[in-house]
């Protein structure tokens, strides 16, 4: 398919088209899943257990759901959240672990017990009874092996390895199909340091983000460079990202409806036209309808959308008052997208957030600069979406759950900035200097993502009072593979995700042989990364071979 017309798509100066694809995405999704599991698998095993939000009644609903027990027993009427399940004493007695230092940074994680219980059917109460089943009867598996440390924490590796796989969809997706990859540099910016960490712990917002993330980036491709002329493949990714988004959680379907109106509001009228008429456009279309239908008749059947709170705002409060302290709340909730860890409570460094808001920024701009003026004001749109919509649900809800809303909640709608900003970029003259683009976001990303990561650690070691440096060998908390082994596992894994992303966007980025990838593992092991030029490698070739050239 050719690119488009400068007339028909408002961009001028679009670059020659990338030779066509191999139809090979295979090795590029197998290669982008395992770096992608070693990232988010290093949080999984960095973060003290239970050390994340509402993981232990997560995990109880996991270990319930895998037993056969999908809601439970209902307390309190038609609209409460309560419910008793019976699972292992083993999984009923995580609830109070992280009491000791939930919600004070200074006090590090080794006050906490650790699990303890016996295999012991016992019933116990969780406020998630309502929620939808399908992420919990995947991640519950590994608590039928037994009771014991090593089952909670294969339940956090198989919550990475589902996270892993859509953002490895994401990347093989825009390497299968996107002529100018530079979609892909949207993904390295979506994907968060929050989305590492919620991917990793047992919460299904993790894969509620990773599978909008893949959304994004197959509807992105699609309508700008396949619309006329979808591929099946394109097709059936987009489709699955969106049904296991839909599925995730309560107000999924809310966002996967968002998502889908901010991709046809930049969609040309005429080829959308072209899109329906496809035959398997139409079986997919039906497939991701009926599957909305049936989660949000879980949903609106069983409530799930009611909310645990014990802090409602009273009726005498006016509403320009909670108005007002909605908005202000953006004051949490913008940093909550970026990486407040734990209980929200441990913050990313000043660095990781100067550099996030500005990586979004630049997307942003360039898409809107770029593109039509419908592209520009659709960004615009999303872009004070991402503010306004967090503080209308709050705002209608507080009287009844308080301010309940945090980050993680609008993450699956913001992730599409970047994403569609990128995309957008790609089709004009700025492609041309892609690989410069993709150096620059890769690296800061990279630094802002270690940034991240090391300061989670300080904090679970000393607490954020202790020291910043001297923490690695005076430790009063350490996880299960040590500070250095912590480091050791995810730094590396940041580094080839990041030369990864900046090999697959360059301009003719081509690979010699395997032996690139095991020069750059080993330099990135050793604490040294190969420059880019001698990386002419491993990450880049077999991405290359599975998907579209150069």
């Amino acid at each position: 398919m050719s690119p488009p017309a400068a007339g028909a798509s408002g961009v001028q100066g679009a670059p020659e088209a990338a030779p066509p694809v191999s139809g090979r995405p295979g090795r590029a999704f197998a290669l982008t899943l395992f770096l992608a599991f070693l990232a988010i698998g290093g949080w999984s095993l960095a973060t003290p257990l239970f050390a994340a939000p509402d993981e232990p009644v997560h995990v109880i609903k996991a270990a319930a759901v895998v037993r056969g027990e999908l809601v439970g027993k209902l307390l309190g009427g038609s609209t409460s959240p309560l419910g008793i399940v019976s699972v292992p004493d083993f999984y009923a007695t995580t609830r109070n672990i992280p009491a000791c230092y939930h919600r004070r940074p200074t006090v590090p994680a080794s006050c906490a017990p650790r699990p303890s219980g016996s295999a012991r059917t016992r019933q116990v109460v969780i406020y998630n009874a309502r929620y939808p089943p399908l992420y919990y009867s995947i991640v519950g598996l590994p608590s039928l092996l037994g009771v014991g440390e090593v089952e909670l924490y294969l339940m956090r590796l198989v919550s990475a390895l589902l996270s892993s796989a859509f953002v490895a969809l994401a990347v093989a997706t825009a390497v299968a199909w996107s002529r100018h990859r530079v979609v892909v540099v949207g993904v390295v910016v979506a994907t968060t340091p929050m989305v590492l960490f919620l991917g990793g712990v047992v919460n299904p917002a993790g894969l509620e983000t990773s599978a909008a993330i893949a959304t994004w980036t197959a509807g992105s491709v699609l309508v700008f460079e396949h619309l006329e002329d979808p591929p099946a493949g394109l097709v059936g990714a987009l489709g699955l990202s969106a049904c296991v988004l839909e599925l995730s959680r309560p107000i999924s379907p809310f966002w996967l409806a968002l998502t889908a109106l901010t991709l046809v509001a930049v969609a040309e009228r005429r080829s959308l036209r072209a899109f329906v008429a496809h035959r398997r456009v139409q079986v997919g279309l039906a497939v991701v309808f009926l599957v909305g239908v049936a989660a949000t008749a879980w949903i609106l059947r069983e409530r799930s959308f009611d909310v645990y709170s014990t802090t409602p705002v009273g009726r005498s409060v006016s509403e320009s008052r909670i108005l007002e302290t909605s908005f202000l709340h953006n004051d949490f909730y913008l940093p909550g997208m970026i990486g407040v860890f734990g209980w929200f409570d441990t913050y990313s460094p000043t660095f990781t957030y100067v550099v996030w808001y500005g990586l979004v920024g630049l997307l942003a701009l360039a898409g809107a600069v770029v593109g039509r003026l419908r592209d520009a004001l659709t960004l615009l749109v999303v872009t004070v979406a991402i503010v306004v919509v967090p503080v209308a649900i709050s705002t209608s809800q507080v009287h009844r759950y308080g301010f309940t809303w945090a980050g993680k909640d609008t993450l699956p709608f913001a992730v599409g900035l970047p994403i569609l900003a990128a995309a957008l970029a790609g089709r004009s003259a700025l492609a041309e200097r892609r690989g410069r683009l993709a150096g620059v976001v890769a690296l800061a990303a990279f630094l802002a993502q270690v940034a991240a990561f090391y300061e989670m650690l300080r904090r679970y070691a000393v607490g954020t009072a202790g020291s910043d440096f001297g923490f690695l060998e005076h430790w009063s908390w350490q996880p299960p593979i040590g500070l250095g082994g912590a480091l050791g596992l995810e730094v590396p894994a940041l580094a080839l995700l990041a030369v990864a992303a900046y090999l697959v966007v360059r301009p003719g980025g081509r690979v010699g042989d395997q032996r690139g990838v095991g020069r750059a593992a080993s330099g990135a092991s050793s604490g040294r990364l190969a420059a880019p030029g001698r990386a002419r490698s491993s990450v880049s070739a077999a991405l290359a071979r599975g998907g579209a050239g150069g």
